[in-house]
């Protein structure tokens, strides 16, 4: 029997414990889930009615292995105590819930954030995730407790505080904030999934685990642990809730009044199916006990027998377990130190562009008159004006400058580009065709270059302007490799199909089908040393003057990590091979066409209200838009911007996205359109398009423009929104 006991005299009082323990919390919840309302009845406003009418379909990403709250089984069918109440709530309500399968809980917690999914199945709030989702009240209720394995020795003085223990939690869950905050001298190891930690535990490569007592009790058995223990209670508890999005109150209100009709028959029927309990004890009598004692005479003799004849067999299946529990610990030590590689080089990137996103947007700003007034000179003077070459000159290095900046964004994987289906055939001509690789080609005239580009390729989606990037940077990293030496640069397309062994490895694509970019040179190869660090921003031994700006490799890590996809390097002395792994797609994907070249549009007269908290902005905006003929006004604020509207009226508004102090450009939008419905706006940021951009083009706004934009973009964009 799988042993989840207190260090009590017995397992049977142990397991007694156990189950009032959850008849307390289930009979709580169900008393909380049926003193608010009538039994099975659900009364909704008029307005929650008119919501349902207009979201009938709901995206729900559940927790897919936090079992036996919800998880998918081995035929991806979505199940547990919370698929249970959805299948439920769909009875009683006009909604159909579309189930989201994700690979993990990070993803399910990323694709909440960007609003990529309406709610989740079970969560706990908790101060981060309030941030952008709201909750319902608890379905079900469990403690959290700390296991260990049996008979291990904690020093008295590190009983309370558990100072200097490893303690495994699982990556992304409560109670790993809880962890944070209660033991702050403890030292904690993140960890995949459930299963992980627990083994992590049972083989002592850490001293202990938080977990909530439902999903031990059903791991411990699935798993067939028998080494592990309940150390101590903690005073934290799993209040497992629907989250729905924060932009849809009303979804909220709704499920929360769903879960209050379920009734206790209901809510029993469901928890009972996932959690079982003992019934009450049974005593036998005298004459059944005298019974039993000769009975287990008879078995005794019989064993005493059978024991010679087993002996061997059982010496040598004990061999072998411990033989498979030896292979077993060698595994999971080299699946954790895997898993550390890749969170450390994940922890080390995303800070590092932390840092380029804020400085990029800063530059942005900065880099608006660089590029803006040139632009507007340029526009009124002719070709053979003495000051043309010299703003154009200007021009170009501000467009060189906003080029670096793009590579910063790209790198705080905050970029705001369009994704969509794509040939990459068609990306890799469409660079070999450009200037710039035709002065990289004069520059070592010695360099070949070979294609090898697979004809009956499928398309990936993604963002041509990243993907072509990576394809430049590459490109350039195998010249320069090779630098005056006769050489071979080698650009290789195909399409791969992953299986499920080979993705087993951490350091290798997940299963499924790829569309593979290769790009190998013969040149003298990468350091060994140097291979963990090569997709650093700034990591290079290159003459920087030369070589660019020190951001190729960790622009390409970065895109591959925005399009979900992997990433290959082998070196050695006969020179480096890139391999790209981008996720295939049904969709037909397209060429990329350049920049038009057709006329600037002009305005006729109309009001634009321009809304930034830069003055330097501003002033740029006001004066390329005067010159297009229009009628700019300006404000610093969005509180400035909304009551201007409550007494004129304009045409459209030019909005800021990231404002400080004050509103954002999204609650300045929604405000807007409370004083001025239907108001026409574009978005214009420095930064990138995300959920606040997506989500104020969901209440009306239409285009995205990035800063710094030139004349030609904005003319473009305000005609647009005004046709």
């Amino acid at each position: 029997m799988v042993r989840i006991v207190r260090r009590i005299k017995s397992h049977r009082s142990a397991w007694w414990l156990l189950a009032l323990l959850f008849t307390a919390f289930i009979g709580l919840v169900s008393l909380q889930g049926s003193s608010r309302a009538l039994e099975g009845e659900i009364r909704l406003t008029a307005e929650e009615q008119a919501w349902l009418a207009e979201h009938p379909v709901v995206r729900l990403a559940p927790d897919p292995d936090f079992p036996p709250v919800e998880f998918f089984d081995s035929t991806g069918r979505y199940r547990g105590i919370a698929a249970d109440l959805v299948a439920l709530v769909e009875k009683k309500l006009p909604i159909r819930f579309e189930i989201v399968h994700l690979k993990n809980w990070d993803e399910v917690l990323r694709q909440g954030r960007n609003r990529q999914i309406d709610m989740f199945g079970a969560a706990v709030p908790t101060p981060e995730r309030l941030q952008y989702m709201k909750f319902t009240r608890p379905f079900v209720t469990f403690p959290a407790v700390i296991l260990v394995r049996d008979n291990m020795k904690i020093p008295p003085r590190k009983v309370t505080t558990l100072e200097g223990l490893h303690v495994a939690v699982v990556s992304g869950y409560a109670a790993y904030e809880y962890m944070k905050r209660a033991y702050p001298r403890v030292k904690l190891e993140v960890m995949p999934d459930i299963s992980s930690g627990l083994r992590q535990v049972s083989f002592g490569k850490v001293d202990a685990m938080v977990l909530n007592l439902a999903s031990a009790s059903y791991y411990i058995r699935k798993d067939g642990i028998t080494n592990l223990s309940i150390y101590k209670d903690t005073d934290f508890m799993y209040d497992l809730s629907f989250a729905t999005r924060s932009d849809w109150p009303l979804l909220c209100s709704i499920l929360d009044k769903a879960v209050a009709s379920i009734t206790p028959e209901e809510h029993n029927r469901i928890t009972g199916s996932w959690i079982t309990l003992r019934k009450g004890r049974w005593f036998p009598s005298r004459q059944v006990l005298l019974a039993m004692g000769i009975a287990a005479l008879v078995l005794l003799l019989i064993g005493i027998l059978a024991w010679n004849i087993s002996l061997k067999r059982q010496v040598s299946e004990r061999t072998a377990e411990l033989k498979n529990e030896l292979l077993e610990r060698i595994r999971a030590e080299k699946e954790k130190e895997a898993l550390q590689r890749v969170i450390h080089r994940s922890k080390k990137m995303e800070a590092l562009g932390l840092l380029a996103g804020g400085v990029a947007h800063d530059l942005n700003n900065i880099l608006s008159g660089i590029v803006g007034y040139p632009d507007l000179m340029l526009s009124r003077l002719e070709p053979d004006d003495p000051m043309y070459g010299q703003l154009e000159a200007i021009k170009r290095s501000g467009l060189q400058a906003v080029a670096v900046v793009a590579d910063l964004l790209t790198i705080a994987r905050g970029s705001a580009s369009e994704k969509k289906p794509l040939d990459i055939n068609g990306l890799v001509r469409d660079y070999l065709a450009s200037p710039e690789y035709k002065q990289l080609a004069d520059r070592y005239p010695r360099v070949t270059l070979v294609l090898d580009l697979c004809p009956d390729l499928p398309a990936l989606h993604g963002s041509p302007v990243h993907i072509r990037k990576s394809i430049m940077n590459l490109v350039i990293n195998g010249y320069e490799a090779i630098k005056d030496r006769p050489g071979e640069v080698r650009i290789r397309t195909a399409r791969q199909v992953v299986t499920g062994r080979e993705g087993e490895d951490h350091d290798g694509p997940k299963p499924g089908e790829y569309v593979v970019l290769t790009v190998a040179d013969t040149g003298i190869g990468i350091a060994a040393e140097d291979l963990d660090r090569v997709f650093e921003p700034f990591y290079s031994k290159k003459h920087m003057a030369r070589s660019g700006s020190g951001l190729g490799l960790a622009v390409v890590w970065n895109t591959v990590q925005d399009h979900e996809g992997h990433i290959l390097v082998h070196s050695d002395e006969g020179g480096t091979r890139f391999e790209l792994y981008f996720q295939a797609t049904d969709a037909e994907g397209a060429d990329e066409d350049g920049e038009g070249t057709e006329s600037v549009p002009r305005g006729r007269g109309e009001r634009i209200l321009v809304v930034d908290d830069e003055e330097p902005v501003r002033e740029l905006a006001r004066t390329i838009l005067t010159h297009l003929g229009y009628r700019p006004e300006t404000v610093a604020s969005g509180e400035e911007a909304v009551n201007y509207l409550k007494y004129h009226e304009v045409e459209l508004v030019i909005l800021d996205m990231i404002m400080e102090p004050g509103m954002d450009g999204l609650e300045t939008y929604r405000r807007i359109l409370e004083v001025a419905p239907g108001q026409r706006a574009i978005i214009a940021s420095g930064y990138a398009e995300d959920y606040r951009v997506r989500a104020a083009m969901e209440l009306g706004a239409g285009l995205f423009i990035r800063k710094p934009y030139t004349i030609r973009q904005l003319a473009h964009a305000v005609q647009a929104e005004l046709a």
